[in-house]
């Protein structure tokens, strides 16, 4: 499937450009209960590839990395993992290939799976996707204004990001993490709902 221009995600597929075909098959998984996926098939002609990957990684709730034996991450397949890990998303691995396929010693600390375990995958992802209802996206959106910090800004503000999630959880009387609020205004950017900023004096 391809992707429009205001199209958002729920999960990464990380891969080899030789593991297209399967990052494919593998998106027609998760899109059958309903996640979103973006891998590089779904970049749409004439787009910035650069910028529609990280816009995508920014936005997606978790990342999936497809390790063939005969084609083990390249450096941009790291750098992937590396942010994803840094901004604290869920990283599975999925092998494409026997199950005593050798991980390079950095993914270690993944769980990997064979893809014949791939409905295990799915599930783990989806545990704790539940959305926000609209009276709490109405909340984030007053926080947010009143915050006056711009989504670009406040991922580089971990100070600005506190203050957002703190102020949230205490009038919605819930435990939402900051990487979770982050995602959610990447999300209604996208989509067009976040209120947009005074310039800031």
């Amino acid at each position: 499937m391809t992707a429009t221009a205001n199209t958002t995600y729920d999960v990464f597929i990380s891969h080899a450009a030789s593991d297209r075909e399967l990052a494919t098959e593998i998106a027609g998984s998760f899109e059958s209960v309903g996640l979103e996926t973006f891998h590089t098939g779904t970049v749409q002609p004439g787009s910035d590839i650069g910028e529609a990957i990280w816009q995508a990684l920014a936005e997606s709730r978790a990342l999936i990395a497809i390790i063939s034996p005969d084609m083990q991450p390249n450096a941009m397949g790291m750098v992937e993992i590396g942010a994803a890990t840094a901004w604290n998303k869920p990283v599975f691995l999925l092998i494409n290939g026997p199950s005593s396929t050798k991980l390079p010693p950095a993914l270690n600390a993944y769980p990997a799976f064979p893809l014949g375990r791939l409905d295990e995958v799915i599930r783990a992802v989806r545990t704790g996707f539940d959305p926000l209802t609209d009276s709490e996206r109405n909340v984030l959106a007053d926080v947010y204004r009143g915050l006056n910090t711009p989504a670009d800004q406040l991922s580089q503000s971990p100070r600005a990001l506190r203050e957002l999630t703190g102020a949230f959880n205490k009038q919605t009387n819930k435990q939402f993490s900051e990487e979770r609020l982050m995602w959610e205004l990447l999300r209604m950017r996208k989509s067009g709902k976040l209120p947009r900023l005074r310039n800031r004096q």
